[in-house]
């Protein structure tokens, strides 16, 4: 596998702190071993990046967080970040958070565009977002970004968290572009094989249907931490059982 999805957070990649030597210095640990950053996903759904925060200068920060992330994914070779709506204030209007979710995405959305980056925007549960939710609310926001500068993507654990189907998300059509694959239950971001998705049927039916974007895997439990390089056994051991790694992977 030649394509790495990058998390751009610390102790790796922290934006706020990443000097241009030490990214020069990536970008040559990349070379060596012969990846590309397929997409870069920055930290974002935690204090203090909000990109629909009332907060002015809150707002503002986490728009120039997006913004260097674009800067680094240009000096990686890498197409595409990674994106969300950010989250309104429960005890306040949601349009309004909307308003400004959008206003922040169209910034960085036309930021990237002068950078020859794309963003891929990601639908999170209720538990991180009261603005982008569902497939119908991915394609609400898109339609409001400037066009071609925003597709869409789908975590396969989060739609089944959220008892959303895969055809709310082939009826994005073209606007689909990314993949998070990885097993959930009973936890979340699990290995393939080590939960009880229907994986294998998920991926014909991407396959069926023309899928062509990357899928990446996310398989962050806890369960992994001391030792992640099983997790990628995992993965590797099922898509070879299961006749899923080709000249795509």
């Amino acid at each position: 596998m030649r394509q790495v999805e990058l998390w751009a957070a610390a102790p790796h990649l922290c934006l706020d702190t990443i000097t241009a030597q030490r990214l020069d210095q990536i970008a040559r640990e990349l070379r060596v071993r012969n990846l590309q950053v397929c997409c870069l996903t920055p930290e974002q759904c935690v204090y203090p990046v909000n990109l629909a925060a009332e907060e002015e200068e809150l707002r503002q920060y986490s728009i120039r967080n997006f913004q260097r992330a674009v800067q680094v994914a240009q000096v990686l070779g890498c197409p595409k970040v990674l994106v969300t709506a950010g989250c309104g204030y429960f005890n306040r209007s949601v349009e309004a958070a909307w308003a400004r979710s959008v206003d922040s995405l169209t910034q960085i959305a036309q930021f990237a565009r002068l950078h020859g980056v794309y963003l891929v925007l990601e639908t999170l549960t209720p538990l991180s977002s009261n603005l982008v939710n569902a497939p119908s609310q991915q394609r609400q926001m898109i339609a409001q970004l400037p066009q071609g500068s925003v597709r869409a993507m789908v975590d396969l654990g989060q739609m089944v968290f959220m008892g959303q189907a895969l055809e709310d998300y082939l009826a994005l059509g073209a606007q689909l572009d990314h993949v998070h694959l990885h097993d959930s239950h009973p936890a979340i971001h699990m290995a393939l094989g080590d939960g009880d998705l229907p994986l294998a049927d998920y991926l014909t039916r991407l396959e069926e249907w023309g899928y062509q974007g990357m899928y990446a895997l996310e398989c962050n439990d806890p369960r992994y931490r001391q030792n992640p390089a099983l997790a990628d056994r995992r993965n590797i051991a099922w898509l070879e059982a299961n006749k899923f790694l080709s000249s795509r992977s």
